[in-house]
């Protein structure tokens, strides 16, 4: 994921080419939290905070041991989800609410990066700021309808403030904590006994919570990061499968020296899917894809997201809002999640629910401790066996109506950014400027009419 344009990896991608539900119950406690801290949604007209407080739950001097996953609570997201990394690069958080809330949508917003809140990032005076700003984001977001998730990275330098920052974060109303965890510059720099550390006090503190890692991955980067020491306290692994950045000449070099070739087809999304999902079977955890949301192409979409649910996502998201083409926001709303839990219908039998599924009335009454299966009870919750699943049809979505360039009028969608816009059009943001007479390239507005040269 994007850190920060000092990042040489991220400053070649900043146009985002790189890196770019139904409400689920949390503990009371959060909820309290939320309340008490933000208020009622007619006071969250997002001032800045000033003084906002860094503080956090304690956190142990000793690293305990992680504990069984079969401990820990949380539930995966309910939505597929749009990573936001900074509000001056994606959109302000009234805008984003909005966008989100028409494609249904939860958002996934970076709240910190190492021992740094965001706000030493983001010029936005919405930038995230420590735990109170993200009460007031929360609350926020939660009352325009869309699903408040967070994301950070990870550095192992200082893992008790890191990790209480972690723990704050969760404290503070986010459903979800995605711990980005790579190798390259201005990432990971720690240590095995530094993972553990991070992990167990961060778990220690919030052993109810949602924790996903979320990892580069090709096959040699999950290698570099020390990903059994934070799988063991996360309930998911969420890949970064850029299928589009992973077929450059070098990095199909290193898939054929890791024993997988892609072969005529090039890097797929099935193929890249495919070859982490392999790497990170071992783990025992489910996953949750990620994709690059300048991709346009619904066909490639429409396979990553098939396989998503083949190897039994119930979920995924796009990387990133502000660079993300509306066809692909199209394309997630006409193909729901599926989650993994079922609410049984008037109507319903362990029978039919086996066949819409795709598994087997064994299965659910052993998965559910059932022991009569002509005895389902209207309301009652059932989790669904991990399988094949049920089959999914991917929407065919038609071309968006404005496609006229190059030389004429695009009107701008949401999502859209000047620099998306000459990537797709393979031009530059500063012709597109020039040629508009634009003051301010990050000041476009959807049903603007555009010339791109």
């Amino acid at each position: 994921m994007k850190r920060h344009l000092s990042d040489p990896y991220d400053a070649r991608n900043s146009g985002g080419h790189r890196k770019a539900g139904h409400m689920f119950e949390r503990a009371a406690s959060r909820r309290r939290f939320i309340a008490g801290a933000a208020g009622s949604a007619a006071a969250l007209a997002l001032r800045p905070l000033v003084g906002a407080s860094t503080s956090a739950p304690a956190i142990g001097t000793s690293a305990p041991a992680v504990l069984p996953a079969a401990r820990f609570g949380g539930v995966l997201p309910a939505n597929h989800l749009a990573w936001v990394w900074q509000f001056n690069q994606d959109g302000e958080p009234e805008r984003i609410r909005e966008v989100l809330a028409a494609y249904g949508l939860g958002i996934a917003l970076k709240t910190h990066d190492g021992v740094e809140w965001m706000s030493k990032y983001d010029t936005s005076r919405n930038a995230v700021s420590g735990p109170q700003r993200i009460a007031q984001l929360a609350s926020f977001f939660e009352a325009g309808g869309v699903p408040f998730h967070a994301w950070c990275v990870v550095q192992g330098v200082d893992p008790a403030r890191e990790s209480s920052m972690a723990a704050s974060v969760l404290q503070a109303g986010a459903r979800s904590l995605s711990i980005d965890l790579e190798s390259y510059s201005g990432f990971w720099r720690g240590s095995q006994v530094q993972a553990l550390q991070y992990t167990g006090w961060l778990r220690q503190a919030q052993p109810d919570a949602t924790l996903m890692i979320t990892i580069d991955a090709r096959p040699w980067e999950i290698d570099r990061i020390p990903l059994k020491e934070f799988a063991a306290a996360a309930n998911a692994i969420a890949p970064q499968v850029y299928w589009s950045d992973f077929g450059t000449p070098p990095n199909v070099v290193k898939y054929r020296q890791a024993g997988a070739d892609p072969g005529a087809s090039g890097v797929t999304p099935l193929f890249a899917l495919d070859t982490a999902a392999r790497k990170l079977g071992s783990f025992g955890l489910p996953i949750h894809p990620i994709g690059p949301g300048l991709i346009a192409d619904t066909g490639a979409w429409g396979q990553f997201i098939s396989e998503s649910y083949a190897r039994d996502a119930e979920s995924l998201s796009v990387w990133r809002l502000g660079t993300t083409s509306p066809r692909v926001l199209e394309l997630l709303k006409a193909t729901p999640p599926r989650p993994r839990s079922y609410v049984v219908r008037l109507g319903d039998t362990a029978g039919s629910l086996a066949a819409a599924w795709n598994t087997s009335v064994e299965a659910i009454a052993s998965t559910n401790g059932v022991a009569d299966v002509n005895l389902l009870v209207v309301g009652q919750t059932l989790v669904i066996p991990r399988g094949a699943g049920a089959p999914i049809s991917i929407p065919t979505i038609s071309p968006i109506a404005n496609v006229t360039p190059p030389g004429g009028a695009y009107t701008i969608q949401p999502g859209d950014s000047v620099g998306a816009l000459a990537e797709r059009w393979n031009t530059t943001s500063a012709r597109i400027i020039a040629v508009n007479g634009l003051s301010n390239a990050n000041v476009i507005v959807v049903g603007q009419s555009l010339r791109i040269p």
